[in-house]
């Protein structure tokens, strides 16, 4: 249960509404309602009142924690039976390294697994990835502001290194460093790095050789622990 969409429907069937009397309580459409379910919409504008409607915190229905920053009992309750169901969930490695969201953090690329997260094999379709070349890190500093916050997780496909998809997020080593950036082809095969966070973090723009020199692409990211 691992997406606004899934413990937006969990947590409505739990209280026996259907999406039209959820859609009443808050004042929006079943179709509205039905939107977000299907994962069509992933920032509803009204998450607070969705919350309280389910009776569940709007911290949890956003991003599958309670207040104090530990999974709920809700959300173990889910992850445990999603564990059990593999030809629904498939368990993703979780790596014990960091990607750097700012100037980088030196690391070696070392496929150490500390754990496993479950995600809907229905989405890996979706997103052409293959359960085995899916791998989950943390990313570290606040580049990717507002969209990605310090201590969040990706998921990085690594079978999706090239060719780049301009504007896409991509996991990368540069040099001796991990990093998580926005890449943008140039003309001139050079590459552009974007932050999301642009004011702190403006665009590196490498020239060809700078970028044979330094960019190794790692993999693409699908998929974070916060939707975007």
């Amino acid at each position: 249960m691992n997406t606004l969409a899934d413990r937006l429907k969990i947590a409505r069937e739990k209280q026996g509404m259907s999406q039209s009397q959820l859609a009443d309580k808050i004042g929006l459409s079943q179709q509205s309602v039905a939107k977000i379910e299907n994962g069509e919409t992933l920032q509803p504008r009204k998450i607070k009142e969705i919350a309280k409607a389910l009776n569940v915190s709007q911290k949890w229905l956003q991003l599958g924690i309670e207040e104090n920053g530990s999974l709920s009992d809700f959300v173990v309750e889910e992850l445990e039976e999603a564990k059990l169901d593999p030809e629904v969930f498939a368990n993703i490695p979780v790596l014990d390294i960091e990607l750097s969201a700012g100037n980088g953090c030196e690391a070696e690329i070392v496929e150490s697994i500390v754990d496993s997260f479950p995600l809907r094999r229905l989405d890996l379709r979706k997103s052409g990835v293959s359960p085995s070349n899916a791998r989950i890190v943390k990313i570290w500093g606040n580049s990717l502001l507002p969209v990605l916050n310090n201590g969040d997780h990706v998921a990085v496909d690594l079978s999706q290194s090239k060719p780049i998809r301009d504007g896409d997020l991509y996991a990368i080593r540069d040099g001796v460093l991990l990093r998580v950036k926005v890449l943008i082809n140039q003309p001139d095969g050079g590459l552009v790095l974007r932050s999301f966070n642009k004011e702190e973090y403006p665009d590196e723009v490498l020239n060809f050789d700078e970028r044979r020199a330094r960019i190794h692409v790692i993999g693409r990211v699908f998929w974070s622990s916060r939707s975007w």
